[in-house]
Order: structure tokens, then C-alpha cells, then sequence
């Protein structure tokens, strides 16, 4: 009987429930603003690309090559990609605010720069308020990309694999 194996799309919706949760948690607390809580998200996020890419190495039997457990992470980062680009154009929806506090955060991040010429200041911000959803997309998307694809590099590389040695007494 041969084993089952958990598919990339559970472990992606798995995973993209828990950042739509912590995104959740993290508007009610109005902590959005705050850089320390990306680092909890992108633990989050390479943590499970990692786990499921070991995990299917595992479940596997260590029988997958380095880049079988690759397209499975990749797979997984596909799954929590198109995911989270969903949720972001939702919450534009139904957190409004949301925008006014990015667009109010980059105000200030702006002022702090004392080269910055006011109009450029103001012309930056008022274009970034126009595309502030796809600005979002666009940053989700290299990110996610990114990252995930490092993540799905860390998980096919810590994966044990059998060698073709140890295969061939296994038949």
C-alpha cells in the first residue's frame, strides 16, 4: 500500500489561514504600522514553506531529489501567494482605514528626510494613495516570491535524501 502524502495545496491553505489570522489579529491590535510584526509573518510564512518541504521529504520515504522538494515548496509559496493577494485586495474592502494609516505612516517616514522637497513629498504621496492596492500586490508579490523561493531552497537542502547506495538495497 503506498503512502499518502500531504498535497502543497493543504499545506499552502494551512499556512495562508494562519497569516490571514495573524493579519486579522494584527489589524485589531493596530499593530499594521509596526515593523517588528513583519518578521513574525515572515517567520511564519519560510517556517511552513520549510516544514512542508521537510515534511513531504519525510512523508516521501527521503526518496525526492533536491529538485522535487523544490517544486513542492514552490508549489506551496504558489498556493500562499495567490492566497494573500486575495486577502490584501479583501481588506482594502473591508478595512478602509487601512489605507489612510499606510498613506499617513509614509507621510511621516517621508518628513523625516530633511533633503525632501515638500511638493515631491506631497506628489509621491498623493500617487502612492491612488495605487495603494496594487502597490501592496506588487510588494506581496516579489516578496512572497522571493522569500518563498529561499525558503523552498532551505527546505530541499536540509531534506535528507537517500543516496542511490542506500535505493538500491531498499528494492
Amino acid at each position: 500500500m503506498e503512502r499518502k502524502t500531504t498535497s502543497a495545496v493543504t499545506i499552502g491553505l494551512l499556512a495562508s489561514l494562519v497569516l490571514i489570522v495573524l493579519a486579522l489579529v494584527i489589524y485589531f491590535a493596530n499593530l499594521y504600522t509596526e515593523r517588528w510584526i513583519q518578521y513574525v509573518s515572515i517567520a511564519i510564512f519560510g517556517g511552513s514553506i520549510i516544514w512542508g518541504v521537510v515534511n513531504h521529504g519525510k512523508e516521501t520515504g527521503y526518496q525526492a531529489t533536491f529538485g522535487g522538494l523544490f517544486g513542492f515548496g514552490f508549489k506551496i509559496v504558489a498556493v500562499i501567494t495567490v492566497l494573500m493577494v486575495a486577502y490584501t485586495i479583501a481588506q482594502g474592502f473591508l478595512f478602509p482605514e487601512i489605507k489612510e494609516k499606510f498613506v499617513e505612516q509614509a507621510r511621516i517616514e517621508a518628513a523625516k528626510n530633511p533633503n525632501a522637497d515638500p511638493n515631491q513629498i506631497e506628489q509621491g504621496i498623493q500617487w502612492f494613495e491612488k495605487n495603494f492596492t496594487m502597490f501592496m500586490i506588487f510588494i506581496l508579490l516579489f516578496w512572497y516570491v522571493i522569500s518563498g523561493a529561499i525558503a523552498a531552497l532551505i527546505g530541499a537542502a536540509v531534506t535528507k535524501k537517500k543516496t542511490p547506495f542506500e535505493n538500491s538495497f531498499n528494492q
